[in-house]
């Protein structure tokens, strides 16, 4: 080993040396001055109550809670005109208003053969006289027979009176024979009268039970009777809307007169050429609230500079996936849209659509961010906390339908206040715990030098 090789070989320990030292050194003052350390981190970290806790003035203002929904146009809004469901079970078409025709509101499109309806009824009512005849019938001789048998009864009670009185008892002037045929006179007497005014509940008991059976037959025969005329006034059917008359074409062939239609069938559809057909689908988390009529105001993809205002028709009852094993369900809603007939001629159905559903309007009241209306155990519903020079009041408010992120106040605090958009109990702060306890779990203890020395760091932590 010559001398090159031997010297370049002492530089580096040196080197390594003078590094280990320059380390231990750096670390002996850290560890030295970790206190002033740690307190200035802390002030640095730690916040001011002014900047703890955020506040909002409020402010009264018109406030609508819309929900956001994709769609498409269907088509034109079409209104279906059914075979009714009779007690006759299907019905034959006597009359048919050609297609193309346009209607109003209330004119006949179908007419049905009424002739077996027209029979059945006439024999009903026939039957109904009939009972209502015998009813009088049968009251005109209960009449008479109460009136027989009250007659009966005051001869027998006569009958009756007399045997008891003029009966002998003295057998020093009347026979023996004679004394019994009277007794068994006056015996037979009353047991006569006792047969009588049995026979009298009798009677009444079978008239009151015959005459229930012709009030039940009576009844019976004016439900039949009510029956077939619901029946006959329900084999016209009127328009229920305005529009044009197209026919209903089942298995590709068209209704006509003849044809037997069973209820439920439809024959004929209504379509409105002012109103247009649109389907939304709201997501499941905003469709609580959804209501029949709620309005709709829709904007068009190919239409981007109008809105349109629709109502709602039917909302579905089950929120359902519109793909397969997507994890996301709808509602779907049939929109009526009134206000597009002068563009119709740039709508095609299957055009997409953005809907937003207005689920309430307030005309005034307090928007804020949700996270100020909160909930306390000693509070019975929900609370803001509303400032009060540098103290913050729990406040019992009345609240509204919310969206997501914003909350709605309807009362219990007033115009112009202050209120706190968190908690003020509580608010999070950052601060440095005691690095001189020890650690658990992965935290490692770090001491100081020895007794009366300044404190260790640590880990900072969250509270």
């Amino acid at each position: 080993m010559n001398i090159d090789e031997k010297s370049q070989k002492k530089s580096k320990v040196v080197g390594k040396l003078v590094t280990c030292v320059v380390l231990v050194a750096a670390g002996a003052l850290l560890l030295y001055f970790r206190g002033s350390i740690s307190s200035r981190i802390s002030k640095v970290f730690a916040s001011t109550d002014s900047e703890a806790i955020p506040v909002t003035k409020l402010e009264k203002q018109p406030f609508s809670l819309t929900v956001s929904a994709d769609g498409e146009v269907v088509g034109l809004e079409t209104t279906s005109v059914a075979t009714p469901n009779t007690s006759s079970g299907q019905l034959t078409i006597s009359w048919l208003i050609q297609e193309g025709s346009f209607v109003n509101e209330g004119d006949p499109v179908v007419r049905f053969d009424s002739t077996d309806t027209k029979l059945n009824l006439e024999k009903r009512q026939n039957t109904l006289e009939s009972n209502q005849q015998n009813i009088k019938i049968k009251t005109l001789q209960q009449g008479t027979n109460d009136k027989t048998m009250e007659l009966d009864l005051e001869s027998a009670e006569e009958d009756y009176q007399y045997a008891v009185t003029v009966m002998p008892e003295d057998e020093t002037i009347f026979s023996k024979w004679d004394i019994i045929t009277k007794q068994s006179d006056v015996h037979y007497q009353k047991e006569n009268l006792e047969f009588l005014k049995s026979k009298a509940k009798t009677q009444k008991r079978t008239a009151r039970s015959e005459m229930q059976v012709l009030m039940i037959d009576q009844t019976k025969a004016e439900n039949e009777v009510a029956t077939y005329q619901r029946t006959l006034s329900s084999l016209e059917l009127r328009a229920p809307v305005s529009g044009l008359v197209l026919y209903h074409r089942d298995r590709r062939e068209e209704p006509e007169v003849g044809n037997s239609s069973f209820p439920g069938q439809v024959i004929v559809e209504i379509i409105n050429l002012d109103a247009l057909q649109a389907r939304i689908y709201v997501l499941e988390r905003d469709g609580g609230h959804l209501e029949k009529n709620m309005p709709v105001n829709i904007k068009l993809d190919a239409v981007p500079d109008k809105v349109y205002h629709g109502t709602i028709r039917t909302v579905s009852s089950v929120a359902a996936a519109l793909e397969r094993n997507s994890p996301l369900r709808y509602f779907t809603c049939d929109v009526t849209i009134s206000d597009a007939g002068r563009d119709l001629k740039q709508i095609r159905p299957g055009m997409n659509l953005r809907g937003d559903v207005i689920l309430h309007e307030y005309e005034s009241c307090f928007v804020v961010p949700s996270a100020a209306v909160t909930t306390q155990d000693n509070q019975s519903g929900n609370i803001v906390y509303v400032k009060n020079g540098d103290r913050f009041e729990a406040r019992v408010v009345e609240t509204g339908l919310s969206s997501h992120g914003e909350a709605v106040i309807v009362g219990g605090v007033e115009d112009g206040e202050v209120i706190a958009l968190t908690d003020p109990n509580g608010t999070r702060k950052l601060s440095l715990p005691d690095f001189n306890k020890g650690g658990t779990g992965n935290q490692q203890q770090m001491r100081g030098p020895g007794p009366g020395g300044p404190p260790g760091g640590g880990m900072m932590r969250m509270r």
